[in-house]
């Protein structure tokens, strides 16, 4: 009986000890959790049990790549399996590049967004909407959340080349190099804060281009004026004429015009 008593007793210390140790490792899991940001949505707003919602940063933020990104190709399929490549590539040209998926909340508010009549897209951009292919979505699906007015492209390849965090993202490319990118969770907002780095662009053009309204093409025209001495002087040391050339004393017959001043 003794006996007993003392293995039920060894067997109870043990299950204690594993429970505080579980206990103990699920609290230390807990406040890693919460470090790392996980359940504030639940946090803030009593929630149904589910998945605990992905938290957006607002607003769309400035791009991180280094200037002069250069933008990739997006190659891919339509919704109706056809091939397609986006050239993004090229001077004057503007792409807004939306990625959406058809799961997410947020993705469905851009869907019906972006099907507007009356859409804007920043900088009359070209407006593409990239999704990942159909071994991650489904084209029926996608063909019903797009309709008939967006340009859709299957290519989880453009995930990757763009390095996409996840949906909804936006990358802006002009002149093929990547001017702005993030999230955001309105259209409205994506359009705004797009449409001032376009204007700041446009501005930082014309900065560089001098003074507005002046031109910044070189003179080919007869030298007439005083004013294009300057010009006069540089037009002839780049021909390698410097001051004390004998040419510049040549007579237009060959003579040389110091021979008549003695």
């Amino acid at each position: 009986m003794l006996a007993v008593v003392v293995a039920e007793g060894v067997a109870i210390a043990l299950l204690t000890v594993l429970v505080v140790g579980l206990l103990r490792s699920h609290a230390l899991i807990l406040k890693a959790l919460h470090e790392l940001g996980a359940g504030l949505e639940l946090e803030r707003a009593a929630a149904p049990s589910g998945p605990v919602p992905l938290q957006l940063e607002p607003g769309v933020q400035p791009a991180t790549r280094p200037p002069g990104t250069v933008a990739a190709t997006v190659t891919g399929t339509t919704l109706h399996d056809e091939q397609v490549v986006i050239d993004v590539q090229g001077q004057g040209r503007r792409t807004l590049l939306a990625f959406l998926s058809s799961g997410c909340s947020v993705c469905h508010v851009f869907w019906s967004q972006l099907s507007a009549r009356d859409l804007q897209v920043p900088g009359d951009a070209r407006l593409v909407v990239v999704v990942k292919g159909p071994e991650e979505e489904s084209p029926s699906a996608l063909r019903r959340l797009a309709g008939e007015r967006i340009e859709v492209v299957q290519s989880s390849g453009a995930w990757t080349d763009y390095g996409v965090p996840g949906s909804p993202y936006f990358v802006y490319v002009e002149d093929g190099q990547i001017t702005g990118e993030g999230s955001s969770t309105s259209w409205a907002q994506v359009r705004d804060l797009m449409g001032q780095g376009v204007d700041d662009v446009d501005e930082a053009r014309r900065r560089a281009a001098g003074t507005p309204g002046r031109s910044t093409a070189p003179a080919t025209g007869p030298l007439d004026d005083a004013r294009d001495l300057p010009r006069a002087d540089r037009e002839l040391l780049g021909a390698g004429i410097h001051p004390g050339h004998p040419s510049l004393y040549a007579a237009p017959d060959g003579d040389d015009p110091r021979d008549h001043d003695a």
